[in-house]
């Protein structure tokens, strides 16, 4: 089987799996964006900047994130990830039948959530380029902790902490005026998302937070090779 047959194999047992999994797709896609939508109906919330960052935060971290180490945990449980890992299936194959539905999902919401809640975005472009940035720092990160992990409790429990750490930190930006709390929150995995909305038209793609977004994935990239190979290893 080349490669092009056998990711096709690979995202159809990706479909298959989704249909089964509802309780997965309602609580890391419909809990995040369907909730978020009804709150973008109270006049309060409609038009606020720091809540459209707040909603795109749990996106990133149950859409973009948990979702993908959930999914993992569970291939793993079932020895699913070892049956394709002695089949020959490659590392990009493997990653890419995993991370195309949650990716397609989160940037979807990415776009909607905005004309939802009335905000006007200055660069769409500059935007696209966080937002896209972002879903595959929380998607390279959960891939590492699913591969890494060794159930699925194990991954839900990592996951979990990203989730909090991912919307405790934009909270901390706005209550501390500390420059090391602002430093730290700057180059951290949401940095740059955090620094567009807190400065939105005054938002340029020379920023720092640019900079560690891209180290961010660089460096996640390599874990998640190395995750994967690890895994390899254990099942040869």
């Amino acid at each position: 089987m080349n490669r092009i047959d056998r990711l096709k194999s690979l995202l159809w047992l990706r479909k298959q799996y989704l249909k089964s999994s509802i309780a997965l797709l309602y609580m890391c896609v419909g809990t995040p964006i369907g909730d978020f939508t009804l709150l973008s109906l109270i006049p309060k919330f409609h038009g606020n900047i720091s809540f459209l960052s707040s909603a795109l935060a749990f996106v990133y971290s149950l859409t973009a994130g948990s979702f993908v180490s959930l999914m993992i945990g569970e291939e793993k449980e079932k020895k699913n990830l070892r049956t394709l890992i002695l089949s020959g299936v490659k590392m990009y194959e493997y990653i890419l039948s995993i991370v195309i539905f949650p990716f397609l999902f989160s940037v979807s919401a990415c776009i909607y959530f905005p004309l939802l809640f009335g905000v006007v975005i200055p660069s769409w472009p500059i935007y696209f380029i966080i937002a896209i940035s972002t879903t595959l720092i929380f998607i390279l990160t959960n891939l590492s902790i699913g591969l890494l992990a060794k159930s699925q409790i194990h991954a839900s429990l990592f996951s979990l902490g990203i989730v909090m750490v991912a919307n405790f930190l934009p909270i901390l930006a706005d209550l501390s005026s500390n420059q090391l709390v602002q430093y730290f929150v700057k180059w951290s995995f949401i940095g740059a998302n955090t620094e567009y909305f807190s400065k939105l038209e005054h938002f340029k793609i020379t920023d720092s937070s640019i900079l560690s977004m891209l180290l961010w994935i660089v460096g996640l990239f390599i874990l998640t090779k190395f995750a994967f190979a690890w895994n390899r290893k254990e099942h040869d």
